[in-house]
């Protein structure tokens, strides 16, 4: 009986404390719109490190990464016991993309896009892995 109560007890914790890294990552998301705004090529690299897509037209670029627990991008992989071939994914569910306008050099906007949340209470938090880096107390 002590057991299972004690059980119960620390998966209460674990989901707790799951959910207090999601708002976290979900108030830096929240956050890097308005820090990283005026930040320069320079300092995005340095956060961020070089974007997985890059689109310019006239001053204007784009830079896009991926982010999703972690993990980032698309993994797949192939299963040949009998010959025959079975591909997965390992990819959540949940992701975001980033894009970082930038004008004449430094950051003028932040926009996410995807499926950015993984509950109703941590809007964008897919979005904090990429960012965590530059909003930084």
């Amino acid at each position: 009986m002590f057991f299972t109560r004690s059980l119960a007890a620390l998966l209460a914790l674990s989901i707790a404390l799951a959910g207090c890294s999601s708002l976290r990552r979900s108030d830096d998301a929240a956050a890097a719109k308005t820090r990283m705004l005026g930040m320069s090529r320079e300092e995005v690299l340095s956060c961020m490190g070089p974007p997985k897509k890059k689109s310019s037209e006239g001053t204007t670029e784009v830079w896009s990464y991926l982010s999703a627990d972690g993990h980032g991008d698309y993994v797949g992989s192939t299963y040949k016991p009998t010959g025959y071939s079975l591909t997965s994914s390992t990819h959540d569910k949940s992701f975001c993309t980033v894009n970082i306008v930038m004008e004449e050099g430094s950051v003028k906007a932040v926009h996410y896009n995807g499926p950015t949340s993984t509950t109703l209470f941590s809007k964008d938090d897919q979005c904090g892995f990429a960012i965590a880096n530059c909003v930084e107390p």
